[in-house]
């Protein structure tokens, strides 16, 4: 179960209502800060904080993470709350997500940074010996900012993963005129392959649909090919999905490096 991109109003009142009874030096932190950042991360109904109190606060509801030292460069105030930037954020939840999970929320946390990976690249190289450090590093080459949901980026994630090599995320593609046409989720623009994620608005939201239709159709007169994936197919049919994409490769004379 995922946090929505908008997140409630009543996160920021919990948050709000709990700084006074935290010590002062208190963050927050973990899943807490990504949701702050409206980043999406697992669930957790419990606040995050990060202190170096020697004894850790015990309040209903609040999960507390003794540290030894949270430098100037690992918190930030956000809407008037102190908060782990992204690059700490980032790294602390290397600690708690698999691989995929840690890729979806650094792409939202790399896409809130002042240096977009870069930021989050830095955090993870002052984590030496951190717990999550490992799983930090593996997927810091695998993010991109430039996705727009939880889905293009498992969609992205899947592709790079089964080695098909490196693609363009939410770029322009133009027509022999130079005009803009589209915008696809991912391209492989040697080969004019074109992968968009059908969320469910696509087909309930009648002014999309039409949109859709003469989208897809522009992709065939500029001699593009177009696979379009949808939830089911991610979540139950992935190797399906990287089967298309790859026969479609492979037609436009790719070849495994």
């Amino acid at each position: 179960m995922w946090v929505p991109s908008d997140v409630p109003d009543n996160l920021w009142q919990r948050c709000g209502a709990l700084r006074a009874g935290l010590p002062r030096d208190a963050v927050f932190s973990h899943y807490t800060a990504a949701s702050l950042y409206r980043v999406p991360v697992p669930d957790e109904p419990l606040i995050h904080v990060c202190t170096m109190q020697p004894v850790e606060p015990r309040i209903g509801g609040v999960v507390a993470h003794r540290i030894l030292t949270l430098g100037e460069g690992d918190s930030c105030w956000l809407r008037g709350l102190r908060v782990t930037t992204p690059g700490r954020t980032f790294l602390d939840l290397a600690a708690r997500l698999d691989l995929l999970s840690l890729v979806i929320a650094g792409d939202g946390l790399a896409g809130r940074a002042q240096n977009g990976v870069a930021d989050l690249r830095v955090a993870v190289e002052a984590g030496v010996g951190r717990r999550g450090v490992k799983l930090a590093r593996a997927a810091l080459p695998l993010l991109d900012p430039a996705s727009k949901s939880p889905m293009e980026s498992r969609l992205r994630f899947l592709v790079v993963t089964a080695l098909l090599g490196p693609v363009l995320v939410n770029k322009p593609v133009f027509d022999d005129a130079g005009e803009m046409f589209a915008e696809p989720d991912l391209q492989f623009a040697e080969f004019k392959i074109a992968i968009e994620y059908e969320g469910d608005h696509h087909h309930l939201d009648e002014g999309q649909w039409r949109r859709d239709i003469k989208r897809d159709e522009l992709y065939r007169v500029h001699g593009w090919i177009l696979i379009k994936v949808t939830k089911m197919d991610l979540l139950v049919r992935p190797a399906t999905v990287i089967e298309r994409i790859r026969d479609a490769l492979i037609s436009r004379g790719w070849r495994r490096p």
